[in-house]
């Protein structure tokens, strides 16, 4: 169940919805901060049609936005339930195809590697794919990877990871959300910030959809940016370099109540803080313009309040 804020705080967090004129002309994100690409391998996995470069631009200049970070599917090929063959190998072309789209248009896209932090040549790859044109940062879906932070052992590796993405000074945007099933929430935060954030101290590290996987907002999510939420106000050093998506944080179909606590912990842990994205337009998923105005829609913010987030542009950009 959805935690619930106290009544005069939900009620004024829903209230500011009355006050916010929801105009489908005005500026959408400066930056989309979260997107993906399809290409020709990955499209049978996400059985949907590719979309390449020359596709985001368009969808960028349909929503007003000048620039993207395009993260590399590369880790959803290292996933052992997808029982592929040689999943480094495609690990790498995936990574290889992402840095030439990038190359199309170097002043309008950013490339991130994608890599399965727990298989054997992870640091090899990290290394690797960081040194193509285009290509700097790394994407980490631990859901998608199989990362667990209960798990000592995965701890162990991961910190590794963040210390060489530490070295190359290259950011992290990280799906924290385990797999569905496992009891995600404030622990897994936590532990995130007790034994990975201490080591990648030099980088910009985005959480991704609100520490959540999205469409919308669960009680898990919830949970964990109380932990994050923590650390910004009490200004503890950790948090210094620490950013957030809004990206698939709304739904269609959301609650109010919902829609309030995604309002009240942007509020939380900053304005300054948070960015968007649309992540991959399929499943459901809209193309950044309707993203973002469903996330204008839906999300209980004032109008100047979503401006401050569409102007935002990541360190790691700058």
């Amino acid at each position: 169940m959805i935690k619930r804020l106290p009544f005069a705080s939900l009620a004024l967090v829903i209230s500011t919805s009355c006050m916010t004129s929801v105009q489908p002309s005005e500026r959408g994100p400066r930056v989309a901060h979260h997107q993906h690409l399809i290409s020709p391998a990955f499209a049978p996995i996400a059985k949907a049609d590719q979309i390449d470069a020359a596709a985001l631009l368009k969808m960028l200049d349909e929503a007003g936005a000048e620039r993207a970070v395009i993260l590399s599917m590369g880790y959803t090929f290292s996933d052992e339930r997808k029982k592929l063959e040689n999943p480094e190998l495609l690990t790498r072309q995936e990574n290889d195809w992402t840095a030439a789209q990038v190359a199309t248009a170097p002043r309008r896209l950013r490339g991130f590697c994608g890599v399965n932090p727990l298989m054997p040549g992870a640091l090899v790859e990290i290394e690797r794919c960081n040194a193509l044109p285009g290509m700097r940062g790394l994407k980490l879906h631990f859901g998608n990877s199989g990362v667990s932070l209960r798990n000592p052992d995965h701890v162990v590796k991961m910190r590794q990871v963040f210390a060489l993405a530490n070295r190359l000074r290259a950011p992290i945007i990280v799906h924290l959300r385990s797999r569905s099933g496992t009891p995600y929430g404030a622990e897994d935060a936590r532990l995130f910030v007790d034994q990975l954030l201490p080591v990648a101290r030099d980088i910009t590290v985005q959480i991704a959809h609100l520490a959540g996987a999205g469409p919308g907002f669960g009680a898990d999510a919830d949970a964990a940016m109380g932990v994050f939420s923590e650390i910004v106000k009490r200004r503890d050093v950790r948090a210094h370099r620490l950013i957030f998506d809004a990206t698939t944080v709304a739904a269609p179909d959301q609650s109010e109540e919902e829609a309030a606590l995604v309002a009240w912990r942007i509020r939380e842990v900053g304005l300054d803080r948070v960015v968007f994205g649309s992540d991959l337009p399929v499943s459901g998923n809209p193309r950044l313009g309707a993203a973002w105005q469903l996330f204008r829609t839906k999300i209980p913010l004032r109008s100047e309040e979503f401006a401050r987030i569409a102007a935002n542009v990541a360190p790691y950009l700058r």
